[in-house]
């Protein structure tokens, strides 16, 4: 005999009301106890009070009385041994679609050739794409809610097993990781652990009856044998196939959808604002209000936005692994869970096929400069971001392009003055990142540590001190010379003096951005963190008076 429960139903409540000492069982018949509506654990936070239902958190108060423990399981299917998934289920996200992804950002060709082993069976490919990868379990993204059901189910002696269609590597590292399941089964030797050859696994394994914890629509034929169910993140149909089953739900955890913003925040929308420099040859010819001349650079400017996200998603998908071992990195979208990379990999190369056919139309060597710096950015992404000073060269690169394109699109002729001074500029810039980077890596440790993801370490501070600077000042020169030994012959502006006031302006920034840089405080891209910075804005709206000065 054990201690029974009353239950009274409470208002609903919903998850964001919910503390983390919500999600709580007790050793007890009150663990064991259902939702009348949802037929979902409930869950305790105090004695036999404050309880919840794990599925659709409507409220309970607990009473305490006597029954038989046997009972309750015996309604629910609780007593048998759970299997666990994987996928999408004990882990947040898909991982062959991310193995396969981060391996062929990094060895592209022998991941193309990984595919060719689909043709022996799909166990084979996992293989394969398992033995080229460098699997780190303390990357993985676990599902926390099935997690602590889990670890509640072991507390009161239920068996547990890992049985996951991913390879039996993978689901033996995992199993460890965890440390709570008995047995860990998974895709080997060509045979893929998947729908009814799961299923077979199943039955041969428990013969007495089990529950399966899955999330997909292939789940299904297994569901329909099983003697109960957790459902994590499945469709509205699959919900109801599974309810219209004679299979008790034990759990039900909803999938969280990304929303707009999390995708705006993939997409890197802000970063558009980089884009602007396709506009400084129209400005600094003063033919921005030219509607001939500035259609083609807005339209431009919208291609741009268009390759420059697919861009920043395909770097996100290289970058999973480093992002989620990183301190704010780890929250960024892919790197958190919130968007599956795979679909993000296809919204990426929609984006860009789309920014190039855009830019193309407008102008066949645009177009071809546009592929330049794609180029530039996905050998940025895959390879030479972890090779020292290459990065910065290449960033350098890229916002010098922008120029060019924009001249290009607007029929204009492009001093090679400005060109020089654009590429020495943000050269320098990128090298503050990088710089900042290290400061920060640097602080509280007088050893030499490497710099992850990048090919740089905590002694080469002084070297990207000395090159930043150097190269700040070189661009400084540079745009001086621009200014008297092109600007002044054009006769373009009526009161070409107040342009050296621009320069002085363009020197104290950054100067100034150099300084933060120095100090560990420039937690931002120099460009992005300007947009943000008052003192950046007081200064840019002095500039854009200075020019409006010189061109009355």
């Amino acid at each position: 005999m054990a201690e029974a429960v009353e239950i009274i139903r409470r208002p609903k409540l919903s998850r964001n009301h919910l503390s983390p000492s919500d999600y709580r069982h007790l050793s007890s018949a009150a663990m064991r106890a259902r939702c009348e509506i949802s037929r979902g654990p409930i869950w305790v936070r105090d004695a036999f009070t404050h309880c919840v239902c794990s599925s659709c958190f409507m409220a309970f108060e607990i009473r305490e009385g006597f029954m038989d423990a046997a009972a309750p399981e015996a309604r629910d299917g609780t007593q048998f041994p759970l299997a666990v998934d994987l996928d999408r289920t004990l882990i947040r996200t898909d991982s062959l679609v991310e193995q396969f992804l981060t391996v062929f950002c990094r060895l592209p060709w022998r991941a193309a050739k990984t595919l060719l082993k689909l043709r022996e069976g799909k166990a084979k490919f996992k293989e394969a794409v398992i033995e080229l990868s460098t699997f780190d379990p303390d990357v993985l993204l676990f599902n926390e809610d099935l997690l602590e059901y889990l670890h509640a189910e072991r507390e009161r002696g239920r068996p547990l097993h890992l049985v996951t269609a991913a390879d039996q590597r993978l689901a033996d590292i995992v199993a460890e990781r965890v440390g709570i399941f008995e047995s860990a089964s998974g895709s080997c030797q060509g045979h893929n652990l998947k729908g009814k050859n799961k299923l077979n696994h199943l039955e041969e394994r428990f013969p007495d009856g089990f529950s399966y914890a899955g999330d997909d629509v292939s789940d299904l034929v297994i569901w329909r044998k099983a003697k109960s169910a957790v459902l994590v993140g499945v469709s509205n149909s699959t919900r109801k196939a599974v309810k219209a089953m004679d299979c008790a739900v034990e759990l039900d955890i909803p999938r969280q959808k990304a929303g707009l913003r999390a995708w705006a925040r993939l997409l890197r929308i802000h970063q558009w604002s980089k884009n602007i420099l396709i506009f400084i040859p129209l400005i600094l010819g003063q033919a921005i209000f030219d509607p001939r001349a500035l259609l083609p650079v807005l339209l431009g400017f919208l291609a741009m936005g268009l390759a420059a996200s697919g861009t920043y998603t395909i770097n996100d998908i290289a970058d999973i692994a480093s992002d989620r071992a990183h301190r704010t990195k780890r929250r960024r979208p892919i790197a958190s869970g919130a968007i599956d990379a795979g679909h993000a990999l296809m919204v990426a190369m929609a984006l860009i096929l789309a920014g190039v056919a855009l830019i193309g139309t407008l102008s066949l060597s645009a177009g071809g400069l546009l592929l330049l710096y794609l180029a530039g950015t996905l050998s940025y992404s895959f390879k030479f971001k972890r090779e020292p000073m290459i990065d910065i060269f290449i960033l350098g690169s890229l916002y010098t392009i922008r120029i060019v394109i924009g001249a290009v699109l607007a029929g204009m002729t492009f001093s090679h003055w400005l060109l020089m001074f654009s590429f020495f500029f943000f050269f320098s810039l990128s090298m503050a990142k990088r710089h900042v980077e290290i400061v920060n890596a640097a602080s509280g440790s007088d050893r030499v540590l490497p710099i992850k993801g990048r090919g740089y370490i905590t002694s080469d501070a002084p070297l990207t001190l000395c090159t930043g600077v150097g190269t700040n000042l070189v661009a400084i020169l540079i745009l001086s010379l621009y200014v008297a030994q092109d600007i002044y012959p054009q006769n373009l502006y009526d009161n070409p003096e107040w342009l050296w006031g621009i320069v002085v302006m363009v020197m104290m920034w950054s100067l100034r951005i150099w300084f933060l840089s120095h100090r560990g405080v420039l937690n931002d891209d120099p460009v992005s963190f300007a947009l943000r910075d008052r003192t950046s804005l007081i200064m840019g709206a002095v500039v854009v008076g200075l020019f409006a000065l010189s061109v009355i």
